[in-house]
């Protein structure tokens, strides 16, 4: 069983870079005899993994089989048009909101962004911005803005993981995250929301110079 969830967890990540590099574009269909071959292993770790993906809205079920989602760039576009507004509103709340256990919790998160190096997994580099997001709209206190934020988050997966494997957006992402988390931290609930505009501005332009070409053609 544990050695399945091994292998489950290196076939998701098999996946998830085949997305990142364009081996596998989307709208594709995901080859699990390939897969199978490439790991040598049964269907059952293999269509774990999948069925994570899909739960994460990376994959989707047409038939019997599974394809990478499509997403068009103009609904990215419209995703960071609305996410930039609730992040913003979520930052200014969280500032006014937090509690000191939740604190603590971005404060470990920050470390550990701190620390990841050049070779860090972009996955588990998705995974920290992720939880550092979800964690600020959970503060915030309002109910439909976590949702809504968290469901944004999972229709971007792809475009997340991607961003981590440039260095210099790592470096920036950083900056910009320890900027929120210090004006949360200091309760300065306009400096969060301006801080978080800026951030999901930056990520928003850089998307669509860099990934959008990159994903799509």
């Amino acid at each position: 069983m544990q050695e399945n969830v091994i292998l489950s967890k290196k076939i998701y990540s098999y996946i998830i870079d085949e997305i990142v590099s364009g081996r596998l574009r989307m709208g594709q269909i995901i080859d699990e005899n390939k897969i199978k071959d490439v790991f040598n292993v049964s269907k059952t770790p293999i269509r774990e993994a999948i069925i994570s993906l899909e739960n994460e809205e990376v994959v989707k079920k047409n038939g019997k089989s599974y394809f990478v989602s499509f997403i068009e760039p103009e609904e990215i576009d419209q995703i960071f048009e609305a996410r930039r507004e609730l992040e913003s509103i979520a930052a200014f709340l969280a500032a006014q909101r937090m509690q000191r256990q939740e604190l603590k919790q971005m404060e470990n998160i920050i470390t550990k962004l701190k620390d990841v190096n050049g070779e860090t997994d972009p996955i588990e580099l998705a995974n920290l911005n992720g939880k550092f997001h979800s964690l600020i709209a959970k503060a915030s206190g309002n109910k439909y803005i976590e949702s809504c934020v968290n469901s944004m988050r999972l229709k971007l997966r792809i475009v997340r993981v991607t961003l981590f494997t440039s260095i210099e957006r790592r470096e920036d992402e950083y900056k910009e995250h320890f900027g929120i988390f210090e004006a949360i931290k200091n309760k300065d609930a306009d400096k969060a929301r301006s801080l978080m505009f800026n951030h999901e501005t930056d990520v928003w332009e850089y998307t669509k110079k860099y990934i959008i070409p990159k994903l799509y053609y």
